[in-house]
């Protein structure tokens, strides 16, 4: 009888803390991020289950970015969203239907807005206004092959500053640094054309684009972009990058083909964790000032219900923690997107033991973003179909830019 006045009592203490699933509040979260990405961005969704009984929480991988986007455009249209979404180009889902209701929250004491860096906010605003957190944030970084410079003895110890040097290096690392004897066999690519062409352009003081009250138009045919693009043809004219081969410039790199890549810092961790690669990385080269465009991922908050934009938020201030933030990002090769991020006892000891990770980290104090518009992808299509035809030589570098301007303003103003 004792016994089963013992259960009973502790039955009626679980029934006492369980929280009725009609009280919970749901949460349905899409992530547009897989392999080791995604399974560090689960494991903290699950960290946050078992830390709040009171939220029910879905979640499930929504293919690449481009197919979240797609994906989430036509929910956005049928009412069937996700409340919250890891995903690329965020602003354009929130910002562009004018919702801005993470920007009345940015002051929250829990939050510290200060704390993360003020080129990486650009990347979640829209018009100029904040509509998304920043997350799984990239940069471009400068790698190369330690094996190949060796070989052509090259010595890191006086860094190359601008592309020029840059391009000197490359040279004699493609005559004097060929350890697999490969024909295929060249001094410098880059992963992700457009990218890159839009960092070199703000470190040239073009601005990509032209914002003027909320009518965006592209600035990227100016004197300042065509001295970029006549540098990009001059990399192909002396041979030093191969014609319109960027999509196997990672393969190429990889397999000692390569001496330089230009490719995205979410590599880092990827690469670090091969030992047969011997790969190390430098600040990224410039022209008139030091700078990088950022890349990546950011949090969005889609549902339309009060009450569970509430829920959504407290979700994802806890993903943007600096412990919990810069956990996935030294588990992805993102980058921290805290300021104290940096004095965590993990990011100092990755720091000390993969110079390329204390590259790609330095490289936030200079990163920036242009504003998000509806017709940013389809204006780095443009531009990396114009450097195309530029290696090409289809047009020179004036008229190419030229081109690709027209058609993107076209698009713009239809």
């Amino acid at each position: 009888m004792r016994k089963c006045v013992m259960i009973c009592v502790a039955m009626l203490a679980l029934a006492a803390i369980a929280i009725p699933v009609g009280a919970q509040t749901k949460l349905n979260v899409w992530f547009a991020v897989s392999g080791d990405s995604g399974e560090a961005f689960k494991a903290l969704l699950e960290k946050y289950k078992a830390a709040n009984p009171d939220v029910a929480l879905d979640y499930s991988y929504s293919g690449n970015y481009a197919d979240t986007a797609t994906k989430v455009s036509a929910a956005l249209i049928s009412n069937t969203a996700p409340d919250v979404a890891l995903m690329a180009a965020g602003p354009l889902y929130t910002g562009a239907r004018n919702d801005y209701f993470i920007e009345t929250k940015l002051n929250d004491a829990d939050f510290n807005k200060d704390d993360i860096y003020p080129g990486v906010w650009d990347y979640a605003k829209y018009n100029g206004r904040v509509c998304a957190v920043p997350y799984g944030i990239s940069t471009q970084v400068l790698y190369y092959n330690k094996a190949i410079l060796a070989k052509a003895g090259i010595d890191l110890k006086n860094l190359p500053k601008t592309w020029t040097e840059l391009l000197q290096l490359a040279k004699t690392a493609q005559a004097k640094g060929n350890v697999s004897g490969s024909p295929d066999f060249w001094g410098f690519d880059v992963t992700d054309v457009a990218w890159l062409f839009k960092t070199m352009l703000y470190q040239n003081e073009n601005t990509v684009i032209s914002v003027k009250g909320t009518k965006i138009s592209p600035a990227f045919n100016d004197d300042k972009a065509v001295e970029v693009a006549t540098f990009w043809k001059k990399l192909v004219d002396e041979k030093v990058m191969p014609v319109g081969q960027h999509a196997n410039a990672e393969k190429k790199f990889l397999a000692g083909n390569l001496a330089f890549l230009v490719a995205t810092s979410a590599r880092i961790a990827r690469w670090s964790s091969d030992p047969s690669l011997q790969i190390g990385a430098i600040p990224m080269p410039y022209f008139k000032r030091p700078s990088v465009a950022l890349g990546g991922n950011v949090l969005v908050i889609l549902s339309r219900d009060q009450k569970t934009k509430e829920a959504a938020w407290k979700l994802v201030k806890f993903l943007a923690t600096k412990e919990n933030q810069t956990t996935f990002a030294l588990k992805t090769g993102y980058l921290p997107i805290r300021k104290s991020g940096l004095s965590l006892p993990e990011a100092k000891e990755a720091v000390t033991a993969n110079q390329m990770y204390a590259v790609a980290f330095d490289q936030l104090d200079t990163s920036w973003s242009y504003w998000h518009f509806e017709q940013m992808g389809t204006m780095d299509y443009l531009l990396a179909q114009a450097l195309d035809s530029l290696e090409r030589n289809v047009l020179s570098p004036k008229a190419t830019l030229d081109k690709a301007a027209n058609e993107l303003q076209a698009e713009i103003d239809g």
